[in-house]
């Protein structure tokens, strides 16, 4: 299974976000978290433009492999929110992730 199979079984309707001004989609958008396609490029610190307009600012990028789990490869975005951002939107922050960072985003 691919990652454009997978977004459309898994959810009414995959997102399109914007990342630095970049359109990245299909994506599965949760509270903390943004799940995108495994070509995604996102550094720490990038903004993410959520569907609803909001922005946040990515806290961790980290490429995740199928490692036989039966999901497909994608990049794992999360997501800061609560606190404010240069643009005066709130954020928090979200934990940080164990998993292997992305090394594509250099």
């Amino acid at each position: 299974m691919n990652w454009l199979e997978f977004a459309l079984l898994h959810a009414e309707a995959p997102h399109t976000v914007r990342v630095d001004g970049t359109e990245v989609g299909p994506c599965l958008v949760n509270e903390r978290v943004i799940f995108c396609p495994p070509d995604t490029v996102a550094a720490p610190g990038a903004q993410v433009t959520l569907p609803g307009g909001r922005a946040v600012r990515v806290r961790d990028a980290i490429f995740m492999d199928s490692c036989g789990t039966g999901l497909p490869e994608h990049l794992q975005l999360d997501i800061e929110s609560g606190g404010r951002n240069s643009d005066g939107h709130r954020y928090c922050q979200a934990g940080r992730s164990t998993a292997r960072r992305n090394d594509r985003s250099a």
